[in-house]
């Protein structure tokens, strides 16, 4: 038989070593996989060539020679075995134990979803397999479902380490070897040349379970960039695992193992096995390192509201609900797909629909005329009072005759702005006039919520120089319009949510997701984007509640966050969430964020803070 000099030349019958050419099997991104008879031990065995463009690369040739001999040192059942490495003219091979089976490809290919038994049977045997790796200082890096075989005796195999490297201490040492992985299932410190460990394994991972389960990927796309951007900017595809039927355990174990930032995901196998063990009852909760803290049970509004309403969200006529909800609410379970169907195939429009021109408006700042809004301010409820407390609240007059009450309103006007004038008309107008009342809530107190973040992310723009958008008013005025939303579409299923939160002091954020699948805020920004409010506002609604996600520089998002912490801590208002971040204001990554862009360059952060944290304990409830 003939030894052959180039890839090209095996076809069956060639001779490649030792071994005797069968079958190609495989195509894979770095090589080809053959089949092949080893005569001497009468066995097959499965041959990896590396294709000719790699092979005449030295680093490449590196890497593969890597790859076949960190795997040969690994000993575990589920890890394909390497035998022999070798060089044969042009030709740059090894050779591993040949399985008689199927790859999970294979499954996907014949829609073959796992049920929860084959999830955990798959699980377990992957975790086994890449803790051991790990162990032996080995990643993987091209975790998916084409690089599991299952033999017929139902055992799991990994196989495929062609990308896999040698776990190093700097994303520099890191970055001096080329980012691979499979678009479907890669990682986002993949995908921005980061630094690698055993969590980029773990996502990938994730990403494969969750397309064995839902029969999806989780970022689909026309093209591989659609796929990138998903995995870098995209939320959790929390629609697929619901419309799939998944179990809430699976689901948030799924969730932990992909989420963006390895910080959050599971730390090591380890504490993966043991959620995998109690999947059922599997639930957590994103958390900056940074906060090892649990959430505070968030004190009264300085008004002070009875516990039994939520705070005064309820509306008298409906406070029945207090004494009946434990049992009823005990078997409400509502669906993502569900939620957002009755959003939209509604036989009315929901009620909130009548601030959309409002919101729209308010995302369009100018100075308004000051001849017309002194006529508002004398003929829009509520209005007049509003806007002289916020001017008492900036120029903190030391003498009767300075207090805004004995200004006219044009000098009033002209103290606080004509914009902030204009932006606090507009507000006052549409919750008098243009927003019908709920007849199941109060949303007095969450209104006074929204308005003073509004204002109070003004102010700390203005305190910081910060570059406007022009959207921040909006921004916090509609930031919490997805409560409005589930509320209309579910009255009692929503007050049962808001009534656990404070019951069982957990965020209002679990609550929903638990009883409805979606958040508020995913919920209010995919309104706002029907609605075809800007995309930048759309964004930073998304993602308030898991300000982790924010991009740095993203300062409207930071902006929502920062203020509403503030407003919260400060105690105007109630917006429905019994929880406050165990962080105070100054603490915040986000308010950090906001201070890293400052356009004021000379401000000490010590001295920005005090200066807030004082001036702000005397700003005033707006509605």
């Amino acid at each position: 038989m003939s030894q052959p000099l180039e890839l090209a030349d095996l076809v069956p019958g060639t001779s490649l070593g030792h071994y005797v050419i069968t079958d190609k099997i495989a195509q894979g991104g770095m090589g080809t996989v053959f089949k092949a008879l080893e005569p001497a031990l009468e066995r097959y065995v499965a041959i990896k060539v590396l294709r000719p463009e790699y092979a005449s690369n030295p680093n490449y040739v590196q890497y593969f020679q890597e790859e076949a001999r960190a795997v040969a040192a690994l000993r575990h059942p589920n890890i394909i075995p390497i035998f022999y490495i070798g060089k044969e003219g042009n030709v740059v091979f090894f050779s591993m134990a040949y399985i008689d089976g199927q790859t999970f490809d294979d499954w996907i290919e014949a829609k073959r979803w796992f049920n929860e038994e084959q999830a955990k049977w798959f699980l377990s045997h992957a975790i086994a397999a890449l803790h051991s790796a790990h162990k032996a200082n080995i990643v993987h890096l091209d975790i998916k479902p084409a690089n599991f075989l299952v033999d017929r005796a139902n055992n799991i195999m990994l196989t495929d380490f062609g990308l896999a490297q040698k776990i190093v201490k700097s994303a520099e040492e890191s970055g001096e070897r080329e980012a691979f992985g499979t678009p479907a299932y890669v990682s986002p410190e993949q995908i921005t040349r980061s630094s690698t460990d055993q969590r980029t394994d773990i996502y990938s991972l994730g990403a494969t379970l969750f397309h064995l389960m839902t029969g999806k990927v989780p970022f689909g796309g026309n093209s591989v960039e659609d796929i990138v951007w998903g995995h870098l900017e995209k939320p959790f595809p929390m629609e697929i695992v619901h419309q799939a039927n998944l179990p809430t355990g699976w689901i948030y174990l799924i969730k932990k193992m992909m989420e963006r930032s390895p910080d959050d995901r599971f730390a090591n196998y380890r504490d993966l096995r043991d959620a995998l063990e109690n999947v059922q009852s599997f639930r957590y909760e994103t958390t900056p390192l940074e906060a090892p803290l649990p959430p505070k049970p968030l004190s009264l509004p300085r008004t002070g509201h009875n516990t039994q309403t939520i705070h005064g969200l309820l509306a008298q006529t409906k406070t029945q609900w207090t004494t009946n909800q434990s049992k009823a609410s005990s078997s409400i379970q509502i669906s993502r797909a569900q939620v957002e169907d009755l959003m939209k195939n509604r036989p009315e429009p929901l009620k909130v629909e009548s601030l959309v021109g409002t919101i729209h408006d308010l995302c369009k700042p100018h100075s308004e005329d000051p001849e017309a809004l002194a006529e508002a301010m004398e003929k829009v409820p509520g209005l007049d009072p509003a806007i002289r407390a916020l001017v008492n609240f900036m120029i903190n007059p030391q003498h009767e005759e300075d207090r805004a009450e004995n200004l006219s309103a044009r000098d009033v006007l002209e103290t606080l702005g004509l914009e902030r004038g204009r932006s606090l008309a507009l507000t006052f107008f549409a919750l008098n006039y243009e927003c019908p009342k709920s007849t199941h809530f109060d949303w007095t107190p969450l209104w006074r919520h929204q308005i003073s973040v509004a204002v109070v992310m003004d102010f700390i723009y203005d305190a910081l120089d910060l570059k406007r958008s022009g959207l921040e008013y909006a921004a916090g005025f509609s930031h919490d319009i997805g409560k409005l939303i589930l509320s209309e579409l579910f009255p009692f299923a929503y007050f049962s949510a808001l009534n656990r939160s404070v019951q069982e002091e957990i965020s209002i954020v679990a609550c929903e997701l638990d009883m409805f699948g979606i958040s508020h805020a995913e919920i209010g920004a995919l309104w706002l984007k029907q609605q075809g409010l800007p995309h930048l506002l759309v964004d930073a609604v998304a993602r308030h509640e898991s300000p982790e996600k924010i991009q740095p520089r993203a300062i409207l998002g930071h902006g929502i966050v920062s203020a509403n912490q503030l407003v919260k801590q400060i105690g105007i208002g109630y917006s429905g969430n019994a929880l406050l971040d165990s962080r105070v204001w100054e603490e915040l990554p986000s308010t950090g964020a906001l201070w890293e862009v400052r356009g004021n360059k000379g401000y000490i952060f010590g001295d920005f803070a005090r200066d807030i944290l004082d001036q702000f304990q005397a700003f005033p409830e707006l509605l």
